[in-house]
């Protein structure tokens, strides 16, 4: 969090290098940490940690806050954050696919990411076009 707060300097100043620096640091520790347990409980813990963590970075890296842009690198970390569930990763991971940003344009996967992400109650507005059978 302290990562996210200077970032966007909530509070303080703003300084989206450290935050970077913060967020990606968090990162790796969690990795670390999810590799290492073994308590299905603690993981479950560390594991939401982590997904909020991957996921910050990828924003980092796709918005160029703190680190210069690279959307290739964005999606990388959105579709692991996404893996492990987060729905506004499934969402960024969708996007990414559906319009070619930082990978190669795939809107049968980009649907998928988008389905798996209004499964958890991230909204459907704009974007019928994941029902149609062509994209299943």
């Amino acid at each position: 969090m302290w990562g996210l707060t200077l970032r966007h300097g909530w509070g303080c100043e703003k300084n989206e290098k450290s935050g970077f620096n913060w967020l990606r640091k968090a990162a790796e520790i969690a990795v670390d940490d999810l590799e290492t347990m073994r308590d299905g409980s603690e993981k479950s813990a560390i594991k939401s940690e982590l997904v909020v963590a991957i996921y910050e970075v990828g924003q980092c890296f796709f918005q160029g806050w703190g680190v210069p842009k690279d959307q290739k690198m964005a999606v990388n970390y959105y579709r692991t954050a996404a893996k492990l569930g987060d729905p506004d990763a499934q969402q960024d991971l969708g996007f990414c696919l559906a319009n070619g940003k930082g990978c190669k344009k795939d809107r049968k996967e980009a649907a998928q990411w988008y389905r798996a992400a209004v499964q958890q109650g991230a909204s459907d507005v704009g974007l019928a076009w994941i029902y149609k059978e062509k994209f299943k």
